[in-house]
Parts: C-alpha cells; sequence; structure tokens
C-alpha cells in the first residue's frame, strides 16, 4: 500500500520537474540566438542622438552620418571595439534578448530595436535621474 502511495507522488513531481527543465532552457536560447546574431563588424550608417528632458519630452535631436570605416565590432569573448571619431573598447553582457549593456568606462543599458543578418539598430539609455534631462543614442549599423 505504501508503495503504490509513493509511484503516485512521484509522478506528479517527475513531471512537475520535466516542466520547470523545459520552461527554463527555453529561456536561455533566445539570449544566445541574440548574442550570435550581433557578434562580427559592424559598420555605421548614423548615429542619432536625442536629448529629452526629465518628462520624456524630446528637446532636439543631433544625426551624425558617418563616413568611411566607422564600426562597431562585437566578439564572441564579451569585448566590443568602436570607432566612431576615435576607437574605444568595450565590454558588454546579453541581459536578455532584448536588452544588453555596454561598459565604456560606465555602464550603459542598451535596448535593441532590431538584428537581422544585415543590420543591427540598437539605442544606448543615457543615465535617467529625477528631474535631470537625459541623452539616447541610436546605433544604425550594417554588415
Amino acid at each position: 500500500m505504501k508503495n503504490i502511495f509513493m509511484k503516485r507522488q512521484t509522478l506528479p513531481h517527475c513531471i512537475l520537474l520535466c516542466l520547470l527543465i523545459i520552461v527554463c532552457s527555453c529561456k536561455k536560447e533566445p539570449i544566445e540566438d541574440f548574442k550570435s546574431k550581433i557578434i562580427g563588424d559592424w559598420k555605421y550608417e548614423k548615429l542619432v542622438e536625442k536629448n529629452y528632458d526629465y518628462t520624456g519630452k524630446l528637446l532636439n535631436e543631433a544625426v551624425y552620418l558617418t563616413t568611411k570605416g566607422e564600426y562597431y565590432h562585437f566578439k564572441k569573448d564579451g569585448t566590443a571595439i568602436q570607432y566612431f571619431d576615435q576607437i574605444s573598447n568595450n565590454t558588454y553582457k546579453i541581459i536578455s534578448e532584448s536588452r544588453f549593456e555596454l561598459k565604456t568606462g560606465l555602464v550603459n543599458p542598451c535596448r535593441l530595436v532590431s538584428v537581422d543578418k544585415r543590420s543591427f539598430v540598437f539605442i544606448v539609455e543615457g543615465p535617467k535621474y529625477e528631474k535631470t534631462d537625459y541623452k539616447e543614442y541610436t546605433h544604425y549599423l550594417n554588415k
């Protein structure tokens, strides 16, 4: 009698454990997919700087068209080299399938706009402090 009761309890636990493993493994794949998509050399198309007031109202916008040779290079090891006016060595960390961080001396939160085999657009979000203006930089990159 004890043995039948134990078997009945074990089956639901096994099913729950299997479901938990499936759910947890699904969350990791989009992050790896995102990382694999951004690896490599990306040439700048343009860089857009937007200045906002503390309420989120757009104050002004500047578009910087790029010259030949300006790029971003994301490496598998988590380093990212940016050449835009000057070379800067950065690191990056994928947070989710739509967010990552660039470390350029400061940690800059970034939001993915789009990425595919030919183009990559992301926004570097400026720090948002209470009652202060902030900036966002949208990077338009192509292979």
